[in-house]
């Protein structure tokens, strides 16, 4: 785990690392219980199901992570197009980057969600594994601009 990170504050502050780490403590613990009992118990097969949901989780989550930064363009190599994903600029969120955001904070929460029956044990990072309420700085400042603009008494964090 990397402790000299900020503190998770929005979904655009998710990184890669963050899902492997996720990956690299939560994993051990659901091979752990499934070598623990015979193949066939509940056990066994809870084990299993819960380590392939996180591998997927993870993977998806990663995708996404991923692509908010790359985006796939077409080339010519020789003859053939090719599909090629290449770095894009961080310039302005359009509204394809809202929505991966919005799925990325969704997905993220989920797994936070099934990951917070270990806060207590060593390992478990509470400065970066929990939800996210906002897409970025933006989104909280317009949520923010809204509850003045309507007198509304903002939500507490959770």
């Amino acid at each position: 785990m990397n402790t000299e990170r900020a503190p998770l504050r929005y979904a655009c502050d998710i990184t890669e690392d963050d899902l492997w780490e996720v990956y690299e403590f939560l994993y051990p613990r659901l091979e752990a219980l499934e070598a623990g009992h015979a193949p066939g118990t509940d056990e066994h097969r809870a084990a299993d199901a819960l380590a392939r949901m996180l591998s997927s989780a993870v993977l998806h989550l990663e995708w996404d992570v991923r692509a908010r930064f790359w985006r796939p363009y077409r080339t010519r190599r020789g003859a053939t197009p090719v599909l090629v994903w290449a770095p894009q600029p961080e310039a302005v969120l359009n509204a394809q980057d809202e929505w991966r955001l919005d799925k990325i904070r969704e997905n993220w929460n989920a797994l936070c969600y099934g990951l917070q029956v270990w806060r207590d044990c060593e390992g478990y990072d509470l400065e970066r594994w929990h939800k996210v309420e906002f897409r970025d700085a933006a989104a909280a400042a317009e949520y923010q601009r809204r509850c003045d603009e309507l007198g509304l008494r903002p939500r507490e964090p959770s």
